[in-house]
């Protein structure tokens, strides 16, 4: 039996369990470009007990990244501290003390065009949002824009919240939050390139504020979500950006039934 330590934040109080075969040849018969969607099914699976938040739509995108890659910490065959590239390792990512502040509050970042702008954390129900309408928005050629535009417009669009402003609850269902997003992607995409250059800005001093466990960045290739090397390493040891995906905590085994034989 493999050993899972428990996981303690200042929001999860987790105890994890080993995938079962099915559950494991589940997640490798998904289609490969749905990782925020083959996450939140990966981390309902492997849920034993919960103290806190129970559902990892509601976590963060770091603490949704943390437990996977715990889990990754328990079972890679060359231990907890286990290597990511050729010079990296877990611990060169992982940023334990920076333990989640501002958890329900949303943060004032400035005023833009008569518009006082807050901003909230991004949770997994925004990351799914986001993924799924990834090639919905077309630029002025009219193709689909790049897969880092998109994900820097949605998590700018979810994050960033005007001053009294109601917006759908993602956990409403029936495509309301989707398409709120969308819209507000759509007219990011369309601000004069000043006014986007400064709501960007306020965002990134907004994200220095509630970061937490891990530096997140979107991946200038494939967007989504990767985690920034911590302390400045990627300059000074030129560490690679880091994905923890599911992929890589399941079996050869499970892959090759679930991308062979299910249907």
């Amino acid at each position: 039996m493999i050993h899972f330590p428990p996981i303690k934040t200042r929001r999860l109080n987790l105890e994890l369990k080993e995938l079962t075969i099915a559950q494991a040849v589940s997640l490798a018969s998904m289609p490969p470009k749905l990782e925020e969607a083959e996450y939140s099914k990966f981390l309902k699976f492997i849920i034993k007990e919960s103290e806190g938040l129970s559902d990892p739509l509601d976590w963060t995108v770091q603490e949704r990244m943390l437990v996977v890659a715990q889990y990754l910490s328990a079972t890679h065959d060359e231990g907890p501290d286990f290597p990511i590239g050729d010079e990296a390792h877990y611990s060169d990512y992982l940023e334990g003390e920076t333990d989640i502040f501002y958890v329900d509050e949303q943060v004032p970042v400035g005023e833009l065009e008569g518009d006082k702008w807050k901003i909230q954390h991004l949770l997994g129900r925004h990351a799914e949002a986001i993924e799924s309408l990834l090639g919905e928005i077309k630029g002025p050629d009219e193709e689909p824009i790049t897969p880092y535009f998109h994900y820097l417009l949605g998590t700018m669009a979810a994050q960033l919240v005007r001053e009294k402003e109601e917006i759908p609850d993602p956990k409403d269902g029936a495509g309301k939050y989707e398409e709120f997003l969308l819209n507000r992607m759509k007219i990011f995409a369309n601000y004069p390139e000043s006014a986007f250059a400064a709501l960007m800005f306020m965002w990134e001093q907004g994200r220095e504020k509630l970061h937490h466990l891990f530096t997140i960045e979107i991946d200038r290739v494939n967007g989504g979500y990767v985690a920034a090397p911590k302390g400045g390493a990627v300059e000074s040891r030129n560490l690679p950006l880091a994905r923890f995906p599911v992929s890589t905590v399941i079996t050869s085994c499970s892959r090759f039934i679930g991308q062979n034989f299910v249907r």
